[in-house]
């Protein structure tokens, strides 16, 4: 058996790390002095030092190599949990590229003594008056990260009515503040004929911009649509709504087409 320092030289883990394992009960020793408190390890228990180093690696949190550990023997379920994070892995490779991107483009702007923020000026504002249709919605306090799953719910709701979509679908946004995970958003869809189901959506002269890209850049319109109604001396009339002139379940996330509107009078 290998004492506990034996142990740390040969895995390269300290014993503060070697004795935390412990305690969660991750790596437990083979044996403990009840005298002493000395605790010692087999030979054998050096390679799964080395596995929960290597899930260390990949970013696995103690606690889920812990559970993987204790159900070493499902290949199944230890496949699907690498899987898993490979493909969490890959996802924030994508992120952190596209980051990096836009540091690079940034850092460029200083260089030439440039304004970071003059990409809101290439943001172009329209005044349109938007015509009035009937809407089927479902008006829910709901998380934003489950916004997609909702609106499948109202999309089977037209199918199963067989009612005729008449234009893109949209989502009136009725929270006061930005609360990611209890916001006030109506989805609707609009519908040709109408319905007991349906209502009349009218929501008049609007304040207008078109994002083509990513979701991340709607403060940056937001922002820009505030400024240019106060600039003109208009006042906000109603909830903001977005029109998805894309699907955003098949469209890449750089290219998607949105439409913003801002009620005012």
């Amino acid at each position: 058996m290998l004492a506990i320092g034996e142990f740390s030289k040969i895995c390269h883990l300290t014993l503060k790390t070697i004795r935390y394992h412990d305690e969660i009960g991750l790596l437990k020793p083979a044996y403990t002095d009840a005298k002493s408190g000395y605790r010692y390890y087999n030979i054998s228990q050096l390679e799964t030092a080395l596995l929960i180093t290597r899930l260390k690696t990949y970013l696995f949190s103690l606690e889920e190599i812990k559970m993987m550990l204790t159900n070493g023997q499902d290949v199944s379920l230890f496949l699907a949990k690498m899987k898993a994070k490979q493909k969490n892995l890959s996802q924030q490779i994508i992120f952190y590229s596209s980051l990096l991107k836009k540091l690079e483009l940034d850092i460029q702007l200083l260089e030439e003594e440039k304004n970071i923020m003059s990409y809101l000026q290439q943001i172009d504002i329209k005044l349109v008056d938007h015509l009035p249709f009937n809407i089927l919605a479902q008006r829910k306090q709901l998380n934003i990260a489950n916004f997609l799953i909702h609106f499948n719910e109202l999309l089977s709701k037209v199918v199963f009515e067989k009612l005729t979509p008449a234009a893109k679908p949209l989502a009136i946004f009725h929270s006061a503040e930005y609360v990611p995970e209890n916001y006030d958003v109506e989805m609707a869809i609009p519908i040709v004929a109408n319905t007991k189901a349906t209502k009349v959506f009218n929501p008049g002269l609007c304040a207008m911009a078109t994002l083509i890209g990513s979701y991340d850049e709607l403060p940056s319109v937001h922002t820009k649509l505030h400024a240019w109604i106060k600039e003109n001396h208009y006042k906000l009339n109603g909830a903001p709504f977005e029109v998805y002139q894309t699907d955003p379940h098949t469209t890449p996330k750089d290219t998607n087409i949105i439409e913003i509107f801002f009620p005012i009078k």
